[in-house]
């Protein structure tokens, strides 16, 4: 009898126990699904750690660096002045070329690119505020770049947050707050100038 019964029970619970087993492995069958389509949505470290988006002229230049060779530029003024402020680019103008300085001007960012495709400087003035392209962009950009990486740059600025201005640059040589005071650019240009010529003179 009781082994009739144990028949039973085993006859009972064997296709209970199997189904267990079955909807369990689908469980989890189901599980590792989900985290492998969760794994393949997830953004890679790479994509993560893609940059911010660069200004288009930037980014054309970077791709026309990538293809072609970078020839020695000429040699074309003293200094590069750049600010969209005519008022601004006439007093820079006033002040050094009375000290001996041959300067070239430009409004803006991609203005001052497309003259430094053209030629060598001794160093860059640039105002940080600018339409078009700003002069933080200009900056980096000159950085980024293997023919003006060398170059000493200055910039101005009437900003009120200028040391956080300053900390969005790379590498620069200084700061001078608008309205500038005019013996003291002209002592920190001549010092920048000097050094950069002497280094200059000693490659070549």
């Amino acid at each position: 009898m009781h082994s009739q019964i144990q028949d039973v029970l085993l006859l009972i619970l064997l296709p209970l126990v199997g189904g267990l087993a079955g909807y369990l492995m689908a469980l989890r069958r189901h599980g590792a699904n989900l985290r492998s389509t969760s794994a393949a949505m997830e953004p890679t470290f790479a994509e993560r750690a893609t940059p911010a988006q660069l200004h288009p002229v930037t980014a054309a230049i970077k791709a026309k660096s990538r293809l072609l060779p970078n020839p020695a530029l000429p040699h074309v003024a003293d200094l590069l002045l750049v600010d969209d402020s005519a008022v601004a680019r006439a007093k820079l103008r006033r002040l050094f070329e009375p000290a001996g300085y041959e300067v070239h001007l430009a409004c803006d960012g991609i203005e001052a690119l497309a003259l430094l495709d053209k030629g060598r400087y001794g160093m860059m003035i640039t105002d940080l505020e600018m339409p078009n392209m700003d002069g933080v962009t200009l900056i980096n950009t000159c950085l980024d770049r293997p023919q003006t990486a060398r170059m000493p740059i200055l910039a101005i600025s009437g900003h009120e947050g200028l040391r956080a201005k300053f900390n969005e640059c790379r590498n620069i040589a200084g700061v001078h707050r608008k309205p500038w005071v005019d013996d003291i650019l002209l002592s920190h240009v001549a010092t920048l100038v000097s050094t950069r010529r002497a280094r200059v003179a000693e490659m070549a």
